[in-house]
């Protein structure tokens, strides 16, 4: 048999019957491309042909947001992912926190851990969920998370109230 059509290549040819086809650019922009199949060796049999239409569908988009910087006094973070062409996202984390009210909310906070607090960075990444016949698109964002600040206002004084000017 002999493959035809299309403007895309066939590996490791197109008279490899179960060759590999790569569709070029302009189909994948088209949406599909036909693909014909010509027997080949037909002694005084006339040659036999059937086509194939192959669609191509987008690809899943994800966006984690940008990445954001924190204090550790207050370094729960509101997420704003967005995930088309497939049915929802995963949120992963490269710390110990935890999503609420759950790792497959879009718009979920990210509880850092202590341990989160101590390394100074996490890094989350959303990763599409049902993706039909396409593979899985991950996107990642950095949590950076600075040192709280600290203050210390001195020891307790006691003064007389005839006396009552203090040193701070």
């Amino acid at each position: 048999g002999s493959w035809s059509g299309g403007t895309g290549i066939y590996t490791p040819n197109n008279t490899t019957l179960n060759a590999t086809y790569t569709p070029s650019a302009s189909e994948l922009a088209n949406g599909f491309v036909n693909l014909t199949l010509t027997t080949t060796g037909n002694g005084n049999c006339n040659a036999v042909s059937d086509q194939m239409t192959i669609t191509f569908t987008n690809a899943p988009t994800v966006n984690a947001g940008p990445d954001q910087t924190v204090c550790a006094n207050n370094a729960n973070v509101t997420l704003n992912g967005s995930v088309s062409g497939a049915t929802g996202g995963l949120w992963t984390s490269s710390g110990t926190g935890t999503f609420s009210p759950n790792n497959t909310t879009l718009n979920a906070t990210y509880i850092p851990s202590a341990a989160d607090k101590t390394a100074g960075t996490v890094t989350l990444t959303l990763t599409s969920t049902g993706n039909g016949l396409c593979n899985l698109v991950s996107d990642q964002m950095i949590i950076t998370i600075t040192p709280a600040p600290t203050v210390n206002a001195g020891t307790d004084v006691s003064v007389c109230t005839n006396n009552a000017t203090v040193s701070l």
